[in-house]
């Protein structure tokens, strides 16, 4: 067994005895640093539960340098039974510590600093996120994303609100709608709660389930989830589609 492997091995296994605390992330995705400069990106996710409440998200990024990159996002939400309504702007700052070989191949890592301007009544939010991602026997890919969030507010609680998001992928020899990588696999979200006092394992929220990555050579890219409840404290069902374009 390869180093690369026992690596990832470790590391999934890890994260993936931990939790997650209230209703999980409908649009979020298990990420990677993966900055090209120049590169810009402009993505849209929207993702719902059983109950019928969504989220939505527009992305645009831009690769400023072969380390760093800026991020911006709208976020919209909807209650179950209620209209859309505007949450929130984010600026996100991406550093990149640790790249691929040029094949692709090898350990990607990096970390992500952001800040939410919430809407109305809401309280601001900062988040850091470190990103973690492998390629190893050539077909497969993990990643792991360790999230802290906090508020910003006079009233707001103290403590960090943890979450971890793992993916395991393998590239299929088949293509798609003309695509040439197509990918496979499942991804665990786990939200623990607030560091301050963490619930017990039932009442913390863990989803699991399949995604399917699609990447076309004109820069359109595709990514889709279900996820299903594993705990109490998790949504039972999710669905998620985000959809996008690097230019």
């Amino acid at each position: 067994m390869s180093r690369s492997f026992k690596r990832g091995l470790a590391w999934v296994c890890a994260t993936a005895l931990g939790g997650a605390a209230h209703a999980q992330s409908l649009a979020g995705n298990v990420g990677s640093a993966s900055i090209s400069p120049g590169e810009r990106a402009l993505e849209f996710r929207v993702g719902t539960d059983d109950a019928g409440a969504a989220q939505s998200r527009l992305h645009y990024q831009h690769g400023l340098s072969d380390w760093y990159q800026l991020r911006a996002i709208a976020t919209f939400r909807k209650p179950a039974d209620e209209a859309w309504d505007y949450s929130g702007l984010t600026l996100e700052n991406w550093f990149q510590w640790s790249a691929e070989d040029a094949g692709g191949d090898g350990f990607n890592g990096g970390l992500r600093l952001a800040y939410t301007l919430a809407d109305g009544d809401r309280s601001d939010e900062v988040a850091v996120r470190v990103t973690m991602t492998d390629r190893f026997r050539e077909d497969w890919e993990w990643r792991v994303n360790l999230i802290a969030g906090f508020e910003l507010a006079s009233e707001a609680v103290d403590g960090a609100d943890l979450e971890s998001r793992v993916q395991l992928t393998r590239s299929l020899p088949v293509t798609f709608a003309t695509s040439p990588q197509l990918r496979l696999g499942a991804e665990l979200f786990s939200e623990y709660g607030n560091s301050r006092d963490l619930p017990g394992l039932d009442q913390q929220a863990h989803q699991i389930g399949p995604v399917l990555k699609v990447e076309w050579d004109n820069g359109l890219f595709l990514n889709t989830a279900v996820r299903f409840g594993l705990t109490r404290g998790a949504d039972d069902q999710m669905v998620r589609l985000l959809i996008g374009r690097s230019f």
